[in-house]
């Protein structure tokens, strides 16, 4: 599908900070392209080696790795990225001819931006600029260089995104727990996923729309879309999060079922969040009761997304009457009515009304509003209740209950 160049220019003459860092040209059937960001990765080898086993999907395919690191970094990290080049120059010239592996040297990024932000975003830029030189919207992967993947890894994504008319879409994921020989790690890694399926379906039974899982290792973008939206953001944590909730009240998402991601058990206190600093605060911590949101928050929650109609058809302070107080104390502490009132104005119908408010009340506004109704109303409660009490699970081992939700919450349908 040809590529529309009005985003592509755009987004080049806004947000691009490199040229082009990759010389040789792409293979004009290619519709994949694998952007690996890779940081002090000791088994980067081994997440090419998933890839490269892949079964063969009929478009051609790229991979992109970014070596980077800041000007400022520690000599042992210096050293261990050498070693990574080169491992993958050993490892790449005994492929032979394959869709071709290219790896990016980013080493002397500011210190300021420097992180898996910037370096998913250097990938991504190139990717789009590959894409555009042969007039293809093409996908966009993003993977760890602490990851494996399924064998249908690449064939999911051409036959359920590339002809797909989504513009975003998530991979599905599992960490491989039964792998960890590590006791506590294991049980870590068991409520950590546990609580990033808790959390999204605690928003689909709240009738959030936009409840989609964000693990950066599994996003898929077309390269179009990547363009419209202002591409990859900079930020060293959370990136994922971010990207994804910018873009989804705007275009069709999906859930590519057909393969899988298999992310890192591992302990990291490299960013503030995401699953390595959820594993240290796991070991960290004295008590071993993994703590999470009371159901009673979504609860209160789904009060608020299912009367948008009556909000578009009454005043503000009418609708807001009989709303739990959760809501309207939240709603007041954001000086909402002229927000509101200014989407209202905008919309002819109940139906762009909707649209428009979930835009400003997007995935970082709803967890802003489950972070504030936990601090001020219903403090954190042990996970395993919480499931319960969510009715996902009658079980009080928290490995069925995940594997239970593993089966349940892969539909994008609300």
């Amino acid at each position: 599908m040809p590529i529309p160049q009005r985003y592509i220019k755009n987004y080049f003459r806004r947000f691009a900070d490199r040229n082009p860092l990759i010389d040789t040209p792409i293979n004009p059937l290619c519709k994949i392209i694998i952007v690996i960001p890779c940081f002090n990765e000791p088994n980067l080898i081994e997440t090419l080696d998933s890839l490269f086993h892949c079964h063969s999907p009929e478009c051609e395919y790229e991979v992109i790795i970014v070596v980077n690191q800041s000007t400022k970094i520690d000599k042992a990290i210096t050293e261990a990225n050498q070693k990574t080049i080169k491992d993958f120059e050993a490892w790449n010239a005994k492929r032979g001819m394959h869709n071709p592996f290219y790896l990016i040297k980013a080493l002397d990024l500011p210190h300021k931006t420097a992180g898996v932000g910037l370096a998913r975003k250097i990938g991504m830029d190139e990717a789009l600029r590959r894409f555009e030189s042969i007039d293809e919207n093409g996908a966009i992967a993003c993977l760890d260089a602490d990851c494996t993947v399924s064998e249908n890894y690449l064939r999911s994504i051409e036959d359920e995104f590339c002809n797909s008319d989504a513009g975003i879409g998530h991979m599905r994921y599992e960490h491989p727990f039964e792998l960890e020989k590590d006791k506590q790690l294991r049980e870590g890694i068991i409520n950590y996923e546990l609580f990033l399926r808790y959390y999204v379906e605690g928003l689909r039974q709240a009738r959030f729309p936009n409840a989609i899982h964000t693990v950066g290792s599994c996003m898929l973008v077309k390269a179009a879309v990547y363009a419209k939206h202002g591409g990859m953001n900079k930020r060293k944590a959370g990136e994922d999060f971010y990207f994804l909730h910018k873009i989804v009240p705007h275009e069709e998402h999906i859930t590519v079922n057909g393969g899988m991601v298999f992310p890192s058990c591992r302990t990291s206190d490299r960013v503030p969040f995401g699953t390595g600093k959820a594993q240290q605060n796991w070991l960290n911590q004295r008590s071993q009761k993994y703590m999470t949101y009371d159901p009673l928050i979504f609860q209160g929650l789904r009060t608020f997304n299912v009367s948008l109609k009556e909000l578009f058809n009454q005043s503000i302070e009418e609708w807001l009457k009989n709303k739990p107080e959760p809501i309207q104390r939240f709603l007041i502490e954001l000086n909402y009515s002229e927000k509101i009132n200014s989407i209202k104005s905008n919309s002819k119908t109940v139906e762009q009304f909707r649209s428009q408010f979930y835009v400003w009340f997007d995935g970082f506004l709803c967890m802003k509003y489950v972070h504030f109704v936990r601090d001020r109303f219903y403090p954190n409660i042990p996970l395993i209740t919480a499931c319960q009490k969510l009715k996902l699970s009658n079980s009080n081992d928290p490995k069925t209950v995940l594997e239970t939700l593993r089966l349940i919450v892969e539909s994008d349908d609300l």
